[in-house]
């Protein structure tokens, strides 16, 4: 896509706009969801489980996403009881999400899904906006599969449930952009008709107007906001690490991989939030909005399961469960492959950046994998540290300018 006609993009955050206190109570919602969602991963989780978990992940985050985008685009005339009942509605889907698979949980799982989907449409077509980017926003097409699934038992239903993301996906993809409004700006609004690029626009909104206009987020603010998320999802792994250690005796086994399973947090800490830009790891030249926001999706996905799989392997030293190691490895090989389609976006350095860099970091990965049986899980452990690390060291020395100051 031409320069001149592509999407508005994340730049580096400046700092003018924070979340207010509202928006940080909203966020509070995501504790319990990532922490009930990441109970999907433990005990001995098959494909189906694994499934079931980034479908879900993906609901809590799209109703998510789309409160946070319709209070960062509002600011300061944003309606309180419009993100409290976003936020019943999040924490009805946290609530749900244990025994999900039953039929009373599935349905109230999906009822509170499409209430909060509802919810946030409305708004915005009061508004007469949408979000250039973020279709899904405004239009709510991908909730009519999960209206079907009220009437559906299992295990058809989880399939309908991800028929309705993908049909937002796609919104995400085919609704075309117009030209002339892709110039970064702060609460900026735009018609969606012809504009005049030189005249000023002064972010008010009147209710009355009956043409639709171009509703431009506050990129300080929603890089902010994204990255809290992510700081959110590693404070889950913390927590799952400190409960796993908790849960048996402190004996050599345990001591050597709970220092590893750490480490590992710290570093991801250190790429997402002071190397990258709204939680996805070392991204510096960011794309446009959309894929900026499935980065942000499939790394808080991944972030979350590598913390499980992490703090189940710590829990579950004395016996043999090849499960969560696989949870392990693929939690961090998700999170090694965002992290090469991030660095991909540097100018220079990026076949340096595959071969030296990528490629290692997922051969640990895969050995992990590969061994899950074998292997001790305190070894285990380590091998998914150093590939974390590994990364992180290589992306040092290829892209210094990805390096905090």
């Amino acid at each position: 896509m031409h320069p001149q006609t592509s999407e508005p993009s994340l730049p580096a955050p400046a700092g003018a706009r924070h979340a207010s206190w509202l928006e940080l109570f909203f966020d509070l919602v995501a504790v319990a969801g990532v922490a009930q969602l990441a109970h999907l991963l433990h005990g001995d989780p098959d494909a189906r489980d694994v499934g079931l978990y980034v479908v879900l992940f993906a609901a809590f985050w799209t109703v998510w996403i789309s409160f946070t985008l319709y209070g960062n685009v509002a600011a300061e005339t944003t309606r309180t009881r419009t993100l409290l009942l976003g936020m019943a509605c999040l924490t009805v889907m946290a609530a749900a999400v244990h025994g999900v698979q039953e039929g009373d949980r599935g349905r109230t799982f999906a009822v509170a899904y499409v209430v909060a989907r509802l919810i946030a449409g409305r708004v915005w077509e009061h508004r007469h906006q949408r979000v250039r980017g973020w279709p899904a926003a405004r239009f709510t097409a991908g909730v009519t599969p999960w209206v079907m699934s009220l009437w559906v038992q299992e295990p058809a239903r989880p399939w309908l449930w991800a028929a309705g993301l993908a049909v937002d996906l796609l919104l995400a993809v085919t609704v075309p952009a117009r030209r002339g409004d892709g110039h970064p700006g702060r609460r900026v609004e735009q018609r969606a008709a012809s504009v005049d690029p030189a005249s000023p626009a002064d972010g008010k909104f009147s209710e009355g107007a009956g043409k639709e206009t171009l509703a431009r987020v506050d990129v300080e603010h929603l890089t902010e906001r994204l990255g809290l998320f992510v700081l959110i999802v590693l404070g889950e792994g913390v927590y799952q690490l400190v409960d796993g250690v908790s849960e048996g005796p402190w004996d050599t086994a345990r001591r050597l991989s709970a220092p590893a399973a750490f480490l590992t947090l710290v570093v991801m800490w250190s790429l997402c939030l002071r190397r990258g830009l709204g939680g996805i790891p070392l991204l510096r030249t960011p794309p446009a909005l959309g894929a900026v926001l499935a980065f942000h999706c499939c790394t808080a996905a991944a972030v979350a399961a590598l913390g499980a799989g992490l703090g189940g392997v710590v829990a579950d030293l004395g016996d043999t469960r090849p499960d969560q190691s696989l949870i392990m490895a693929a939690g961090a090989g998700a999170y090694i492959l965002i992290a090469a389609g991030a660095g991909m976006r540097n100018t220079s350095g990026r076949t340096t950046w595959l071969l030296a860099g990528v490629l290692p970091a997922a051969a640990l990965c895969t050995t992990v994998a590969l061994t899950a049986d074998a292997l001790p899980s305190a070894r285990q452990a380590w091998v998914i540290t150093a590939s974390i690390a590994w990364l992180s060291a290589a992306a040092r020395t290829i892209f210094p300018a990805c390096d905090p100051g």
